[in-house]
């Protein structure tokens, strides 16, 4: 029923977090500052 097709894995997890410029932990998109070492982050679109 399948024939073998693979679910293709959703990145929307991986799209939710950047790293800090400063410190490189992964901070949600639209943090305003980063829960390790409190560098205000800027907004980026796109």
């Amino acid at each position: 029923m399948f024939s073998g097709r693979r679910r293709q894995r959703d990145d929307l997890f991986d799209r939710s977090f950047r790293s800090c410029d400063d410190c490189g932990a992964d901070v949600y998109v639209l943090a305003e500052d980063c829960k390790d070492c409190g560098t205000a982050l800027e907004l980026r679109a796109g």
